[in-house]
């Protein structure tokens, strides 16, 4: 049976998403047209208000987003170089692009803003660096972008439109692999692969000018997820394991780790009252499991062992959004 339509999704009223609801979880809706041979996965973010919702190809080719409160299926579409973007709000995306040559910024990557009207540029930055990594505040207030190692991260402050801060140089011989910044706008956190035989593995920065990382090790030979708690001091961090570790980022040290993520925990995502965490597989699915003590609540697969795509809370914690292997997004709900 094919899945209901968007109009359907916004036609319903759905409870809020808690750990005594979780395991009832059904597909309401289905994000698309499909996308021919794709099968790179996904990246997912909701605008705060939770009324559009945008997808990124992982290869960084294809930005797509969508209006869920109209009853159109039409996916508005914009090619994108860059490899990075998020959404602040229902009229605007913040994404790095490509160099357009121009004799303000010869060869140097662009921070824009973009109408989700019709894609059109609005505002755009030249920026000093290449950006390997990009995250955005919940409040769509500050971004940060982490360049190739050597290189200085950059705290940006986009009702501004201007840095806030420089962070300490990064130290070379790493593979970064994600990033986030917390709720409160004082941490910034990044996981990372050293090419050496050093420990840590984790990144985090009390955001201040000049601010250097404190290096923490996480017991994964790969880490690659990371999520901050929405309203406590704690980071979540995921990897090659099936433990999900628990940072306590005031008091900078491992406070305890949470069983059940079979088939690794990728892309983390809170919900808004952070009793829950939603992580995808490893290939393939998604798990929305609880925070305090690891239980998976709900499993779900497409099948499709070729792809890694965010599972999503949305902003008022009533949908989980779900980007499939065949380029199609997943909207998930408790009905009943």
């Amino acid at each position: 049976m094919a899945p209901p339509s968007v109009s359907a999704i916004m036609d319903s009223r759905f409870q809020v998403i808690t750990p005594a609801n979780a395991s009832r979880l059904k597909q309401v809706g289905q994000l698309g047209p499909e996308l021919p041979s794709y099968t790179s996965g996904q990246k997912l973010a909701f605008e705060p208000g939770g009324t559009v919702l945008l997808a990124l190809s992982n290869r960084g080719a294809l930005l797509r987003w969508w209006n869920v409160g109209t009853p159109s299926e039409h996916a508005h579409e914009q090619r994108l170089e860059g490899s990075a973007a998020m959404l602040l709000d229902a009229e605007r995306i913040l994404a790095v692009a490509p160099a357009n040559r121009s004799p303000l910024g010869l060869w140097r990557p662009r921070l824009v803003l973009l109408s989700t009207k019709d894609g059109s540029l609005m505002r755009e930055q030249h920026l000093a660096h290449a950006v390997t990594l990009f995250a955005m505040s919940p409040d769509g207030e500050r971004a940060l972008l982490i360049p190739l190692d050597g290189d200085a991260p950059l705290v940006w402050d986009v009702k501004s439109w201007r840095p806030h801060c420089e962070l300490a140089p990064l130290d070379t011989g790493v593979s970064l692999t994600a990033c986030a910044l917390s709720p409160d706008g004082r941490f910034a956190a990044a996981t990372f692969t050293p090419d050496d035989k050093r420990k840590e593995n984790l990144w985090l920065w009390d955001i201040a000018e000049g601010a250097r990382p404190m290096a923490l090790s996480i017991d994964a030979p790969t880490t690659w997820s990371l999520a901050f708690h929405p309203t406590e001091p704690l980071l979540a961090v995921g990897g090659i394991t099936e433990e999900v570790a628990v940072v306590h980022v005031d008091e900078r040290r491992l406070v305890g780790t949470l069983p059940g993520f079979s088939g690794y925990a990728c892309n983390l995502s809170f919900n808004p009252r952070g009793d829950l965490l939603a992580a995808s597989r490893d290939g393939r699915g998604f798990g929305v499991h609880r925070f305090d003590t690891g239980e998976a609540l709900f499993r779900a697969s497409d099948g499709d062992d070729m792809q890694t795509s965010d599972a999503l809370f949305s902003p008022d914690g009533r949908l989980v959004a779900w980007g499939r292997g065949d380029g199609t997004v997943d909207l998930w709900a408790v009905t009943d």
